[in-house]
């Protein structure tokens, strides 16, 4: 009894069953939000698509646009901008979004690289879960698992999504040029990587025709300018032609029966070209005369 009349109660400590269920409660709980991680985001479909999107962003070509407060043809902007900056200070603006495009595309990759090996981490504590008891560092470590995964993938989405920053030209490069770079930006332009179509390129007896088509674009788009390079590969590498192309498909002619050839295609490089990290690349064998005569007869 204290001094005020009333009883005294002492205090007793939670049982160690009530903390086993408590403990029970926690595990069962984040072993839920974990399990429904990789059945949802994390599930193989998800990471299939997230490697894709990866790989379209490495291999994509990237080139530079210019906005302006006036209306200006394409053309008219990048001359006005080659003019005022010349040749070498435009070699540093593109050097600089260069150097954006590697920092992006380096982040992008180690973000990937996290979530995957995040996610083996969570798959191999659910699976120690069925099988033995963990402690509670174990779970205290996945948790924190879970939470940085879920980060990374915010991350990964927000930073893929997202493009360079515009460059305003004036305020890094055109410094002294007066009113008429007031207004004038650089952004960037993601373009789809160039692919050899590998069903249609066929060769023959001593030809082979090549197609190809940029990755996204549902059809041919006017106006684009290829470069293809036709090389030997055999005794060593050599470069024996190349061509300027200004549609989606090229005939090799005059090879040799029996070779092996390797070929390579991309946008041809102008001014607006800033980085392109990926070319495609394909090798095909010309038919043997046996070959060619079996083909020949299956088509009769």
């Amino acid at each position: 009894m204290t001094s005020s009349g009333f009883p005294v109660h002492a205090v007793t400590p939670p049982s160690r069953e009530e903390n086993v269920v408590a403990d029970i409660n926690s595990l069962s709980d984040l072993k839920y939000r974990i399990q429904e991680l990789l059945q949802s985001t994390l599930d193989h479909s998800s990471i299939t698509v997230m490697q894709d999107k990866l790989l379209l962003k490495q291999r994509s070509s990237y080139h530079f646009v210019i906005q302006t407060a006036e209306p200006r043809s394409t053309s008219d902007s990048i001359n006005v901008i080659w003019c005022h900056l010349g040749p070498d200070k435009l070699w540093h603006v593109k050097s600089w979004i260069r150097t954006q495009i590697e920092v992006l595309l380096a982040y992008l990759e180690m973000l990937f690289q996290e979530i995957t090996i995040s996610r083996q981490n969570l798959e191999a504590f659910v699976a120690k879960c069925e099988q033995v008891e963990v402690d509670t560092d174990e779970v205290a470590s996945a948790e924190q698992k879970l939470q940085q995964i879920q980060q990374y993938i915010r991350d990964f989405e927000e930073r893929m999504a997202s493009n360079i920053e515009p460059l305003t030209l004036n305020s890094l490069f055109l410094c002294g040029r007066g009113p008429l770079f007031s207004l004038v930006q650089m952004s960037v332009l993601t373009l789809g990587p160039v692919m050899f179509n590998r069903e249609k390129s066929l060769p023959s007896y001593n030809s082979i025709c090549l197609f190809w088509y940029i990755v996204g674009e549902q059809s041919e788009e006017s106006g684009c300018v290829f470069r293809v390079e036709v090389k030997s590969v055999a005794p060593q590498e050599k470069l024996l032609r190349e061509a300027i192309c200004f549609n989606y498909v090229y005939s090799v002619q005059n090879l040799k029966p029996n070779t092996c050839y390797k070929f390579t295609v991309k946008r041809n490089p102008n001014i607006t070209s800033v980085y392109e990290p990926w070319i495609d690349t394909l090798h095909l064998k010309t038919l043997s005369s046996r070959q060619q005569n079996k083909v020949s007869k299956g088509c009769q």
